[in-house]
């Protein structure tokens, strides 16, 4: 738990630098954090054409990680962390499709 907690923070403090290189492949994410694949992103951005979004649940947070697929392939470019009852209240509790 506390590696995870650690990586999410990484993440987060990185997050800037990721848009103008890659911070972290989408390779080495899958190899290092729990999460679960979502179909679509919250908010309906990026577009599966464009992206591709994961979560992660870390105690009372709700991090959501996107993706931008690019020429050496998928690279985090932004983590959001919400309180999960908050990201709850903003997307619902079913999740459907944009």
């Amino acid at each position: 738990m506390r590696g995870r907690l650690a990586l999410a923070l990484l993440l987060l403090a990185g997050s800037a630098r990721a848009e103008q290189a890659c911070f972290l492949s989408y390779e080495a994410f899958e190899e290092t954090v729990r999460h679960v694949d979502l179909e679509a992103c919250p908010g309906g951005e990026p577009t599966p054409e464009q992206g591709f979004c994961r979560a992660a649940l870390i105690g009372a947070d709700f991090l959501v990680y996107e993706f931008r697929h690019g020429a050496a392939g998928p690279c985090l470019v932004r983590v959001q962390q919400h309180r999960f009852n908050d990201f709850v209240a903003r997307y619902g509790t079913a999740y459907e499709k944009p």
